[in-house]
């Protein structure tokens, strides 16, 4: 794994009517031409994502939107789809340009990310504004429309700039009110490129893990942490699926010792050690056999277990737990997965999960699937809803998806949490965990 998850970076959207400058900004910022700029209006049709690194923000997935006044017989459409992006995203920047006032639609969409609580960086394109400045320092401007970092204007024209935008914010009353911070710029510029990434930077990103850990409180320097990994027809050939791997990471990071097995070589890893393991963390579609070979003395739990501790509310997938064994012939249940990955024959979302619930006596259940970016609006015509570990999904997508469910009273477990219940081990699977869910 060589880039930085896109689960695990922050997200940034940016929103504004059309030809508002977004692209053009999202190009300056960056340094790169990462979105296509033209005069048409609505050249950027859907939301447009691309991973990078923006210092100091570090790692982030930077969207670029439609512009919120598309008139186009597609608009509606893709208004839906640039609200979807405001569910998701940790960071707004929001543009607006000198030469032309806020509109209904500018206060509205500022409103919708304001009542989601996104942190929204304005940043104000100064258009007619350099026109203003004097015939010498506009001569040379143009000049250097190539490399305008070099352009140096005037103290006083620097000070007019500054009191146009000043007079601009303040004549709206409301953007201030809307606005965490507010910059203004010439986007065709990049005199201040670090003036707007210092702003944007100091922002403090909804609903990202931040400084919690995968397995915060877990390991201690020399731990032997055991992590189970069976290869089977669904693993990807050649490589681990990424909760292995970022487990593997962050024990080396706390300078334990991770230990890979598959499922049967289990007894013989634990019997090659000293001491017993710390703990052992297995796929949650083996916690029945790996429970019947690891000690009791030994802590057990899964990935899957670890992700929803990680990236939601592990007390509410326990919570849900209770909805199970009110399922009956006809009880409508959605599986929901967070990746577009390619189903195989014994997929756990569509196939294993099923069979699981068919065993367990749990027959003739109106099952449906969604996958990525897919979750229902309404989820109140679900008796249960079991979601995947999330490990492709960042962490406010995830809370939201849990908070949708609670909200509107249908439970919600994920598949570690199903898969320990429905063995009857989910004591045990949780027990590592059991102050921090009763807290």
């Amino acid at each position: 794994m060589e880039q930085t998850p896109k689960a695990n970076r922050v997200h940034i959207g940016f929103f504004g009517r059309c030809n508002a400058g977004k692209s053009t900004l999202i190009n300056m910022l960056t340094d790169q031409p990462v979105s296509l700029v033209s005069d048409v209006a609505g050249t950027t049709t859907d939301p447009v994502s691309k991973s990078m690194e923006i210092l100091p923000l570090g790692p982030v997935v930077i969207t670029d939107t439609a512009g919120i006044d598309d008139t186009t017989e597609l608009g509606t459409l893709r208004m839906e789809k640039t609200e979807e992006v405001v569910k998701k995203i940790n960071l707004a920047v929001y543009v607006l340009r000198t030469d032309e006032e806020p509109t209904s639609d500018d206060m509205h969409w500022l409103g919708l990310l304001k009542q989601n609580n996104v942190p929204i960086a304005l940043f104000v394109n100064e258009i007619n504004d350099i026109n203003e400045i004097n015939t010498e320092n506009k001569e040379k401007f143009e000049l250097n429309t190539a490399n305008t970092d070099k352009v140096e204007l005037s103290t006083a024209d620097k000070e007019k700039l500054e009191s146009n935008i000043s007079a601009y914010i303040k004549s709206h009353k409301g953007l201030s009110d809307l606005a965490t911070v507010i910059g203004s710029a010439d986007f065709t510029s990049h005199e201040k490129r670090i003036e707007l990434l210092d702003l944007l930077g100091g922002l403090t990103p909804l609903n990202v893990e931040g400084e919690q850990t995968l397995l915060q409180g877990l390991v201690e320097e020399g731990d032997a942490i055991i992590l189970v990994c069976p290869i089977d027809s669904a693993a990807p050939k050649g490589r681990l699926i990424l909760p292995q791997v970022q487990t593997i990471r962050e024990i080396l990071d706390y300078k334990g010792l991770a230990l890979v097995c598959q499922t049967e070589e289990l007894p013989s890893m634990i019997n090659s050690l000293k001491h017993p393991p710390k703990m052992v963390i297995c796929d949650s579609q083996a916690f029945d056999r790996v429970d019947e070979l690891t000690p009791h003395t030994i802590p057990l739990t899964s990935f899957s277990i670890l992700m929803a501790r990680f990236k939601g509310k592990l007390q509410d997938l326990v919570a849900g737990v209770n909805a199970i064994k009110n399922l009956k012939p006809g009880s409508k249940v959605l599986i929901s997965e967070g990746c577009t990955h390619r189903r195989q024959c014994d997929d756990i979302g569509t196939v294993k999960i099923p069979n699981l619930l068919k065993k367990q006596g749990h027959t003739d259940l109106q099952l449906e699937f969604t996958s990525g970016g897919a979750f229902p609006k309404d989820v109140s015509q679900y008796d249960l809803i079991i979601h995947c570990g999330a490990c492709m999904l960042t962490r406010r997508e995830v809370l939201r998806r849990i908070e949708c469910a609670v909200v509107q009273g249908t439970p919600i477990v994920n598949y570690g949490v199903l898969i320990a219940a429905l063995h009857g081990i989910l004591e045990r699977a949780i027990s590592p965990f059991i102050d921090e869910i009763k807290g």
